[in-house]
């Protein structure tokens, strides 16, 4: 069962006699972006999109896909359409790549590293809140078979929020959820997210953010960023100050070194003459003469 968006933050019961988060330095509370930074759907809509022209026979060239990024979906789709030269009109053309990225994205993956850390954030009291582009329909129905990992988050932000006004580059949605986190403050939350219509909303409130970019992302979309990064995997807590991993997850026992675990005959035969010289001393000098017998080399 999907339960709804609340402007009042769950507070996990471990964490209710924890002090006040901002009491602590470094960052307190964090909020995730669902499509950019929970779930892998970066490749998605440029397949959605590659896949429709091709039904109209034209390949979309790289530098056109670069330099649709940051745009509206609705700007993107006339601008292609018009270089194109496509032969439907583009809001027909939005409808379908919509449509068809609807499909690819009813099951995605979720971010490499996202549930590691998300988890771990958890555990260590951090505030944590979840925005979307999507209705709160949509976002129950992208969530399910997940429910029991998106509980962790204390609040969820949808697009069809009542109380939402503008959406992404406006901050507005960054600021609601900070707000519905109950004490955060820019100084000590950080923001997750992938597109450059997010790291300008969250720079624009005032928060650190950290981008999760593709390497063929343009530099300058990432300018804003606190941080760049290609997954959640290479995200270092102690960065920002907050707990390492190392304070929720049990250190993995040391796997044995080859070199110091698989000794050498000579070694095993060296220790077991040594035994048998502690046990009996009086051979000792013996066994040191039949030693150098076995070290000369014949003539």
């Amino acid at each position: 069962m999907c339960n709804p968006p609340c402007n009042i933050p769950k507070t996990p019961p471990e964490c209710a006699r924890c002090p006040p988060m901002c009491c602590c330095p470094g960052i307190s509370y964090c909020i995730f972006d669902l499509e950019s930074a929970i779930f892998d759907t970066r490749h998605i809509y440029k397949k959605a999109l590659l896949e429709v022209a091709l039904s109209y026979d034209r390949v979309i060239p790289e530098h056109l896909l670069i330099q649709s990024g940051p745009m509206e979906t609705a700007e993107m789709a006339e601008l292609i359409c018009r270089k194109l030269k496509m032969p439907i009109g583009w809001e027909l053309f939005l409808s379908q790549i919509n449509e068809r990225a609807s499909e690819l994205i009813a099951n995605p993956p979720l971010m490499p590293g996202v549930e590691r850390l998300v988890t771990h954030l958890s555990k260590c009291c951090i505030g944590l809140a979840l925005v979307t582009s999507c209705s709160e329909s949509m976002y129950c129905s992208k969530i399910r078979g997940r429910e029991e990992f998106f509980e962790i988050f204390c609040t969820v932000l949808c697009a069809d929020d009542a109380e939402l006004r503008a959406f992404k580059p406006e901050p507005d949605v960054y600021l609601i959820a900070m707000a519905r986190l109950g004490e955060a403050e820019p100084s000590c939350t950080l923001v997750f997210d992938g597109t450059a219509k997010g790291v300008q909303a969250a720079s624009d409130a005032r928060l650190s953010v950290v981008m999760l970019a593709e390497p063929e992302v343009p530099c300058c979309w990432s300018e804003l960023a606190t941080l760049r990064l290609e997954t959640l995997e290479e995200f270092d807590p102690e960065e920002f100050d907050m707990p390492p991993y190392s304070k929720t997850e049990s250190a993995e026992p040391r796997k044995p070194s080859r070199r110091s675990s698989q000794k050498s005959k000579g070694s095993r035969r060296s220790s077991a003459r040594q035994k048998k010289a502690d046990e009996n001393p009086a051979d000792d000098e013996g066994a040191e003469e039949d030693e150098g017998e076995e070290g000369e080399e014949p003539a």
